[in-house]
Formats: C-alpha cells, structure tokens, sequence
C-alpha cells in the first residue's frame, strides 16, 4: 500500500519534523521518554493509516545512510556525557554488562527466538545480536526523571551507550555470516571482519577524539564554528570508519566522544548543549521514520503469542541473569540491581539497525529476513512502556530514587548561607554547599554541613558532586555573573523553575540586567541583592518562622514587615518552597514562612 505522501517528499518531510517535535512535546507534558509518543506516531501514520511509507518517499540508497549518520551522532552525543570518573566504584558491572553478560542476552534471546518463533538459527542469532543493545535516547529521559543513586545511573548510562557499538559489532558479524554462507564463501573471513571493526572502529574514533579535542584546546577555531566544526569533523570520521569496515562508524563515535569528554576541552557544556538538541530533532525524525516504514503485515505478527512470548524471555528472564551474574562480587545492593534488571529499554539503535540489516538480507534474497522487524520492534516497544511506566515507583519502592527530590544546592558557603542551609537541614532537607574559598568550606564543615570545595562552573567538578535527593540551586554569592552562569547551567540538570538565584547589585540599571533566559528565577519576590542580604544578617536580622493562614498571607507579613523583611521559604509537610519572583504573595495562606527580618532599611 502506498503512502498519501510518497509523490511529495518535502511535505513529507516537514510532517515527519512536526510530528516529532509535537510528540516530543506530549512527552514533556505527559512526563515519559519520547520514543513512546514517536513510536506511537510513527505506527498511526504508517501501517495504522497509511499516510506515510518512507522507504517510499527516499530511495534506500539515500535514506539508509542519512539514518546511520543520524544513530552516530547520538551515539557521539552519549560519548560525550562518559567520564571516567563516574564508574570508579562500578566500572567491573559496566565491563562484564557489555561483554560476557551481552553474550548471555545474545545466546538466550537467539534460543527462544528459535525454540519459540521458529526462526532460522542464523537469523536467530542475529535477532540476539539487536536485541543485546539498551538505548540511551530512552534510558537518558528517564534517568532525568526517576534520578537513581549515583551507582545505578552510571552502571544504566554507560552500559546503554558502549553496547550499542558492541551490539551493533556482533550484528554486522551475523549479517556477513549469513551472507558469506549465501554465496558459499569460507566463514573464516568473519575473524578478519571482526578485528577490522575493532581496529578501524578504535583508531578512526581515537584520531578524530584527539583531532577535535586539540582543536578546542588550543582554541584554533572560533566560538561560532565549534559546533559546526565538531559536526563535520564527527560526520567525516563516521563515513571514512563506514567505508573501511561496515558499520565501524557508530564503535568510532562512541570513541570519538568519550576522548573528548575526557579530555579537559574548554566549554564542554555548550558543545554537548547544541549535540543534545540536534539529538532531540534526530531522534524525533528516526522514530517515527522508521516506525511509519514498519509493513501493516510485520506491525500485526507483533502480536503473535509467540512474539510476545521472546519479548517476556528477553525482558523478565535474560535482563535479570544478565545483570545478576555481572555484577557478581560488586558493591551493588540487592536493590540496585534488581533496579538496573528491570530497566533494560531498547532505543534507536536497536530498531535502524534492524531497518538497515533486514533491509539488505532481503536485497539479497535470504527468506525469512522479514520476520526480524516484528520482533525487535515488539521489545523496543515493551521494554519502553515497562520502563517508562514503572521505574519512577520501582526506584522509589526499592528506595533507589527521590520521589520528588527537595534538597537544595547552595552556591556559596559564607556565613548568610550557611545559616540558611542549617536551618533547612534541622528541618530534615538535603543541603549542599559549594564554594572556591576554602575558609568558607572550612567554617561550613565545622558546623555539621555538607560542602563541595570547587567550582560548580567547572566541567571537571561535575562528576564530584553528588547530588542524590538534591533537585534545586540557590546561587547565593557576591558574583552576579558566576550566579546566572550557574544556574544557566543546572537548568538542564534541575529544571528551569528550580534554579534560584539573588538580584543583580543595587548599583546595576534595570536596562542592563539578565533578561530571564541568562538567569535563574529572583530569589524572594525579587530585588534581593546579596549586598542587602548581607546588610541585613549584618545587622541582627534572624530567619523568623511565621505561620501563614487564610487571615495572614504572605502579602500581609510582607507589608507589615516593610524592607526588613525577606521571604524565603515556605515549609509544608515535610517539603519546602521557595519563594520567587514568580510566587504570588497573595495566594500563599498556609504552612510557615521562613523569612529575614531585622531593621528596616
């Protein structure tokens, strides 16, 4: 059946580019990963309605490469949030997931593909191979969302990314084997396939890592072509790693990132910024593109008994054993692994490969190719509602997770923060406090508090914080500039509506100031300057709490206060608010006030 838009490729096109950035907005709002929403998009104008058939608007000649272009990019981008740093404590669990403990999932998942779905052996082991994968654009999301403990988010985020390459590897091994035996040649030539993956794979990944990282150091290029320059010089290293040995492009990738990651490159932060947001649009276009290519026939065999029958193998039988036997002998809770079996999602590079490679052995006429669509396609689908739908519980049931994470980070540990992070910490919340000066630390440290000596604008600070049950910044110090940079930056990490922090000094016209996208929300309801907060600590003005009720709002203390009172807090329940520019002071009639109040100014 042929698409309604297979004559019109540029309307085909700017409707795929819509429905993904409105289905990555439903994701948003509905608070799940992406790939539900797209997958779901993807289903309903391809094999659902008909509308759309991308293998027939783009030859295959075209569409396939700009898909794998597209994977390495990811990929890249997923290589560049790897720091060597984060798997000190789990780097065995990391090894053993993406080696041996892959080899279980790709032998069990060929077994029951065989046993269970009677598929050809050979093609059984290449669905093992597909399916050994996790899929970073899914596991990234929900990391955001659920945020686990430090040990399970970094065993979750490495694994997913450097068994793609690794998957991908033993899927273009199967492939050749199926084709070598196709046409009758020796199948020994699938060792020298191999090692020429390893080599091209590592070595293409590696010069262009050092080549992009030399070039940001030295700062040989200017601000407004990094990001352009990183672009062509990634895409350049994929295709030459692609032409030399099949599929080694998405191997160099991952390489290619984590070299830059670790290598000490200025402005990392707006590198990844930009990778993150083609991600988003590629990830949006590859979902639903390859998702509408699915045939209504493979789309229904994805109900079969027997499909579903691999997929709960797969999922509730190998992700378990898997993780059990990998992280033998570690530090890991019972907890923590039971956690990381569960979550086990597959992504994009799972479901392109599978396009690409079935693609091609129907090209060269190996029957029963067809069969892989459905069934890789049904574990994507299935491990991503599981995921999507019962981590954030799971992690909080086995207490792996914040359910709503209320501690709060403090940039600047002097004396006004400190009191300030001690009468919040005597109320049972999380705090953090971080400063370049080791005095302040020192004083912080003295009176119980827990402190980061460093800088939180620092790239490698970043994996030296530990942030479990924190989820919101006050950026309190006398630096106006390293206050907006800051919270700029823990935006992606905490949320826009989360990062706080002080009025620009008194001294600064209001033409002049950061317009709300170069800052974090006013503390207070706005126009509280650090040199007044400090005049008014200087001054005898103590953290009062006030009981707000119907009669008593928050625009009445405020009133009555005058200039010597600033609101900070609001606590309910076990939780607390804080107050900004964006509080409506006469709405908040309950739970207690914490505010400054001294002298009138």
């Amino acid at each position: 059946m042929s698409g309604l838009l297979a004559s019109q490729p540029g309307l085909a096109v700017a409707a795929i580019i819509s429905l993904g950035v409105a289905a990555q907005w439903l994701a948003w709002r509905w608070r799940v990963p992406a790939i539900l929403p797209l997958l779901a998009t993807g289903f309903l104008v391809g094999p659902v309605l008909g509308l759309l058939r991308p293998s027939e608007v783009f030859p295959a000649q075209l569409f396939f490469p700009l898909v794998s272009l597209a994977v390495g990019l990811i990929l890249f981008e997923g290589g560049l949030t790897l720091r060597f740093a984060e798997i000190r404590e789990t780097r065995r669990v990391v090894f053993n997931l993406v080696t041996w403990g892959g080899l279980v999932t790709w032998a069990g998942a060929a077994l029951a593909a065989h046993l269970l779905a009677g598929i050809d052996l050979q093609l059984a082991l290449l669905f093992g191979a597909l399916v050994m994968v996790t899929g970073p654009t899914v596991i990234g999301p929900l990391l955001r969302i659920v945020r686990p403990v430090s040990n399970v988010a970094s065993v979750l985020k490495w694994e997913g990314i450097v068994i793609d390459a690794v998957g991908a590897l033993v899927a273009v091994l199967v492939h050749e084997s199926l084709v070598l035996r196709q046409s009758g040649e020796p199948l020994a030539s699938i060792v020298v396939l191999l090692l020429r993956f390893l080599l091209v794979g590592v070595v293409a990944g590696a010069a262009g890592g050092a080549a992009l990282a030399w070039l940001l150091k030295r700062r040989a290029v200017p601000d407004y072509l990094v990001n352009v320059v990183a672009l062509a010089l990634l895409f350049a290293t994929f295709a030459l790693a692609n032409a030399l040995s099949s599929e080694a492009g998405l191997l160099a990738a991952v390489v290619m990132g984590i070299i830059v990651a670790n290598a000490g490159v200025p402005d990392l932060d707006s590198l990844l910024t930009f990778k993150e947001d083609l991600t988003v649009l590629f990830v949006s276009v590859l979902f639903i593109t390859l998702a509408a290519n699915v045939s209504r026939e493979a789309a229904l065999a994805a109900l079969s008994w027997q499909t579903l029958a691999v997929v709960v193998v797969v999922l509730l039988v190998l992700r378990p054993l898997d993780v059990m036997l990998s992280s033998i002998g570690s530090t890991l809770s019972w907890r923590e692994r039971a956690f990381i079996s569960w979550v086990g999602p597959r992504g994009i590079v799972a479901a392109s490969v599978t396009s690409l490679l079935a693609s091609r052995l129907l090209d060269e006429g190996i029957a029963g190719a067809e069969a892989l669509v459905p069934l890789v396609f049904a574990v994507i689908v299935v491990s991503v509602l599981l995921a999507s739908l019962t981590a954030k519980p799971l992690g909080v049931r086995l207490g792996v997770a914040d359910p709503d994470p209320q501690g709060i980070l403090f940039l600047g540990a002097h004396p006004v923060a400190r009191h300030l992070a001690k009468r919040l910490a005597e109320r049972g919340l999380p705090v953090l406090l971080a400063d370049t000066n080791a005095a302040n630390v020192a004083a912080a440290r003295e009176e119980g508090l827990p402190t980061f000596h460093g800088s939180l604008l620092s790239d490698a600070n970043d994996d030296k914080l530990r942030l479990s049950g924190i989820g919101r910044l006050l950026a309190l110090t006398s630096n106006d500039e390293a206050n907006a940079l800051t919270a700029v930056k823990f935006r992606r990490e905490f949320g826009k509506d989360n990062v706080y922090q002080l009025s620009p000094k008194e001294h600064v016209p209001a033409g002049n100031r950061l317009g709300g996208e170069n800052r974090g929300l006013w503390l207070s309801l706005g126009g509280v300057s650090y040199d007044r907060l400090e005049r008014l600590y200087g001054g005898g003005a103590e953290l009062v709490e006030v009981e707000l009720a119907p009669e008593r709002t928050l625009a009445d203390v405020v009133e009555a206060g005058g200039e010597g009172t600033v609101p900070l807090f609001v606590a309910r329940d076990g939780s607390v608010d804080v107050v900004s520019e964006t509080t409506d002071p006469a709405r908040i009639d309950d739970g207690t006030l914490l505010a400054f109040m001294g002298p009138r100014d």
